[in-house]
């Protein structure tokens, strides 16, 4: 029997050949009396796959909402196609009359819309708002019965060009936001370019000035455990220090490439020099590729056993615990409580926190952030 990681690898691939399939139709097969290029974001689509299939088939609960970014929308159609929301006939005819649409919509597609996202960045905004009604509700007699749900946008980093993201950004601050999730595509790539170096630290600072908890996920399993071989530190600083177009250009050209490149900037020592030479040209591009967006399994591996630690250790209710969860507010935990979850994290996870490190650790997500920098 195929475990969960193994069936969300079979799934990932099924998405993201129909989606990619679904541009390329567009394009190239289908009659096209005009001649006129159809589009359909086919590299904004292929980075964001990884992130779709585990929040789609892992993470969503019924009451959840999700607003995925315009240029992903093949990809939100093959998932609603291989979950049943979603006709053969659409997606064929995507970007056509009738068809799937180019982005998605509540008023003119079929499948299963939460939140309409042309023009781009209008639905990154619309989960805060969303999520401040979310709150009004609740706290209404009528309300008090509704299952709370988390208000997800999934992102394209040059979609936080938009100026309106900045202004909900701030309306949040000021009626103290909770129950959101923005997942920020990182793909350095845009229509216009490649994104500016350094853009991630900028867009970080801005968001923990508003009180975000921000988790980045920069290398995947593949990386991490590439890092710890001898010569993996190397690696990593060389990793660190590639300019956006240069790593991009060297994913298009392919492991051996990016293999020469390597040993060229280092230099031919034995330890890296192995690391390198003892995996396949193939072997080696997955490993490059496997930059965190592109492995999420760390990430759910991490919340599910926090989730379970409150659930177990001190009979939380399971529904409570989420991500923007507040551990003294929300899930009523006192100073003693708190103590136990620490030392239930220390046993589980084989590390130690420090008390100035837990001092900074006031939500569920903070929680996990920290342990995900520990383990």
């Amino acid at each position: 029997m195929l475990n969960k990681n193994k069936l969300l690898k079979i799934i990932e691939k099924k998405v993201l050949w129909l989606s990619c399939w679904m541009i390329h139709n567009a394009n190239h097969l289908r009659n096209n009396e005009d001649g006129l290029k159809v589009g359909g974001h086919q590299a904004s689509s292929a980075s964001i796959v990884s992130i779709m299939t585990a929040l789609y088939f892992n993470i969503l609960r019924p009451e959840d909402r999700v607003a995925v970014k315009p240029h992903a929308s093949p990809v939100f159609h093959a998932i609603q196609y291989l979950s049943g929301l979603q006709t053969r006939e659409n997606i064929e005819n995507f970007r056509g009359f009738g068809g799937a649409q180019s982005y998605p919509s509540r008023t003119k597609d079929i499948d299963d819309v939460d939140i309409s996202t042309g023009s781009v960045g209008l639905g990154v905004a619309m989960t805060s708002f969303v999520s401040l009604i979310q709150d009004y509700v609740l706290r209404k007699q009528f309300g008090k019965k509704i299952p709370q749900g988390r208000m997800i946008a999934l992102v394209g980093d040059a979609e936080l060009d938009e100026g309106n993201v900045y202004e909900c950004l701030q309306e949040g601050w000021k009626h103290d936001l909770r129950n959101v999730w923005w997942i920020i595509d990182y793909n350095r790539q845009s229509l216009d370019g490649v994104v500016h170096e350094g853009l991630s630290e900028r867009l970080g600072s801005v968001f923990e000035a508003f009180g975000w908890n921000l988790i980045i996920l920069k290398y995947g399993k593949l990386q991490k455990e590439a890092f710890d071989e001898p010569g993996g530190h190397l690696l990593k600083k060389w990793i660190d220090d590639c300019p956006n177009q240069l790593y991009s250009a060297l994913i298009y050209e392919g492991g051996s490439t990016f293999k020469q490149r390597i040993l060229d900037d280092i230099g031919d020592q034995d330890i890296v020099s192995e690391l390198i030479n003892k995996r396949t040209d193939s072997e080696f591009l997955d490993l490059m590729a496997n930059l965190g967006g592109h492995c999420v399994q760390t990430l759910i591996k991490v919340f599910e056993k926090v989730k379970g630690l409150f659930v177990e250790d001190l009979g939380i209710d399971e529904s409570k615990v989420t991500m923007d969860a507040k551990l003294e507010e929300d899930l009523e935990i006192d100073s003693l409580g708190i103590v136990e979850v620490v030392m239930a994290f220390e046993d589980e996870f084989d590390i130690e926190i420090d008390d100035e490190e837990l001092a900074d650790v006031s939500t569920v997500g903070q929680a996990v952030n920290l342990l995900h920098s520990k383990i």
